[in-house]
């Protein structure tokens, strides 16, 4: 067991994930780790606390980096090599951008990338112990809406799937959230003054009343280069068992289905997935979800769970829906525990000890 030496804020960020290593030491230390919800901005003086030489214990450094850095490069690797330079200091960056392409991962520090939010659905989000139930008691009611969007921060495409949805006269169709704080927001389920646990909770009652979920991703554009970041959405929607289309990065879907998660190809066209012009993907992305909400909510009920239901509790046309909605579901854990044992080989990897 490591003694870590463990800087920053918010540092139960991490250590209530990686609970085998010791935080409490102080002295011989192993390593220092810095939890940060961004370390471009605090060392830029925008965040806080900034990560002084005086504060390190040993020559090993690793950041945690738990909030997007976007552009990546030009923001989280860059601030690294000032922070480095001229330093005789080995640093691990683990940060929730996944690197498409390995030609484009630093060679002058170690890279991780992590899927932080899984762990805060699996773990603190509702506990569904009845969803595969709740499910096959509900396939034959038809549902009055045909989609559900969260929308908080007004990222530029959100907005254009607001007047995408209003253009088209979509809006009614679906329950969508906008702003919902905001004065003249579009709130779906916020009321001011009632707990704070609206972002670590599951609205039931949306999902089970709408077929999909449109999934805005905090990140759409603005890579410099190719990375995929999940938030705790998509995690949230598996957990609540809904299929869902993705408005994210390029190679979103194909991460999740290489992260052994499966995706609704057969039911609607995600071969927005592979477009990496952004104008192009989100033209796609719309004109995919366009093909789905041009239809009434009995035919997209009929197109994602058959032509009829016999009453069965283990047969028909629905158990094709069912099956990929209770793989994600299952998998929701062991993907936290792989991305959680990924990052300890990679510790032990760096810290020049052999892997058990």
């Amino acid at each position: 067991m490591y003694n870590i030496n463990i800087l920053g804020k918010n540092t139960f960020a991490f250590s209530d994930i990686f609970t085998n290593f010791n935080y409490d030491s102080t002295e011989n230390f192993d390593c220092d780790l810095f939890v940060t919800d961004g370390f471009h901005l605090v060392q830029s003086g925008r965040s806080e606390p900034v990560l002084n030489y005086e504060d390190l214990k040993t020559d090993k450094l690793i950041i945690f980096n738990y909030d997007k850095c976007n552009p990546i490069e030009q923001e989280l690797f860059s601030s690294v090599r000032e922070f480095l330079d001229g330093k005789d200091i080995k640093c691990l960056i683990i940060s929730l951008h996944h690197i498409l392409d390995e030609k484009d991962l630093p060679t002058d520090f170690d890279y991780l990338s992590f899927d932080f939010f899984v762990f805060q659905v699996v773990e603190h989000y509702s506990k569904l112990n009845d969803i595969f139930d709740i499910f096959r008691d509900t396939l034959h009611y038809l549902r009055p809406k045909k989609f559900l969007s969260y929308n908080n921060i007004p990222h530029p495409h959100r907005t254009r799937l607001k007047e995408f949805l209003t253009t088209e006269d979509y809006m009614d169709d679906g329950w969508f959230s906008f702003e919902p704080r905001g004065e003249n927001g579009l709130n779906i389920d916020y009321i001011s003054e009632f707990g704070t646990n609206h972002f670590t909770q599951i609205n039931l009652g949306l999902y089970l009343t709408s077929y999909f979920s449109i999934l805005t991703e905090t990140i759409f554009s603005g890579d410099d280069i190719p990375t995929v970041k999940l938030t705790n959405k998509v995690f949230m929607t598996m957990k609540a068992f809904h299929p869902f289309f993705m408005m994210g990065q390029p190679k979103t879907l194909d991460y999740l289905r290489k992260s052994v998660f499966k995706t609704f190809e057969d039911f609607w066209d995600e071969d927005y997935d592979d477009e990496f012009d952004h104008e192009e993907r989100i033209t796609k992305v719309l004109n995919s979800l366009g093909n789905i909400l041009g239809g009434s909510c009995e035919n997209i009920h009929r197109k994602i769970f058959g032509n009829g239901w016999n009453g069965s509790a283990n047969e028909g046309e629905w158990t094709k829906l069912f099956n990929i909605l209770k793989h994600n579901y299952l998998h929701l854990p062991i993907h936290a525990e792989n991305q959680k044992q990924k990052v300890i080989d990679k510790i032990n990897d760096f810290m020049g000890k052999e892997n058990d």
